[in-house]
């Protein structure tokens, strides 16, 4: 066995689903023993001025939603696997995904080379490569 526990991004992307369908090839060919699939939603924020407003907590709640709902489909997949299990995680995508794999001894990351992209990518970077570079274990990035 190479890796004892897999994290997989999962953010709904083409990209992600690759990640993912690879996550479980590993698992299945004996490659890897454990998955965990993580998706990790940050509830909007606006500033004002010298002040940071947060949304009401309505749109927060609809927000989790989103993101369960979207988890959904990643556990359908993972569901026949003997240790597989999802996970919502909040805050910086990257960060909350070396924070998780760290902590819950992950070593092996799989994730997508392209999520949300566009705009987004541009001002905040690409998920991938802040996890490439920062990770303490390999990270396989999916194209």
């Amino acid at each position: 066995m190479l890796f004892s526990h897999i994290v997989v991004a999962y953010d709904g992307s083409m990209a992600s689903v690759k990640a993912l369908n690879t996550a479980i090839e590993l698992v299945e060919k004996k490659q890897a023993n454990r998955i965990t699939v993580v998706h990790v939603y940050s509830v909007p924020y606006m500033a004002i001025a010298d002040s940071v407003v947060s949304v009401p907590n309505s749109v927060q709640r609809e927000w989790l939603e989103k993101a369960q709902k979207l988890l959904a489909d990643a556990s359908e997949k993972i569901s026949q696997l003997p240790y597989a299990n999802t996970v919502i995680l909040e805050g910086s995508p990257a960060e909350a995904i070396l924070q998780y794999t760290e902590q819950n001894g992950g070593n092996l990351i799989v994730i997508g080379s392209r999520g949300l992209g566009g705009l987004r990518e541009f001002m905040m970077g690409s998920v991938s490569h802040n996890v490439a570079q920062h990770a303490s274990v390999p990270v396989l990035i999916i194209k």
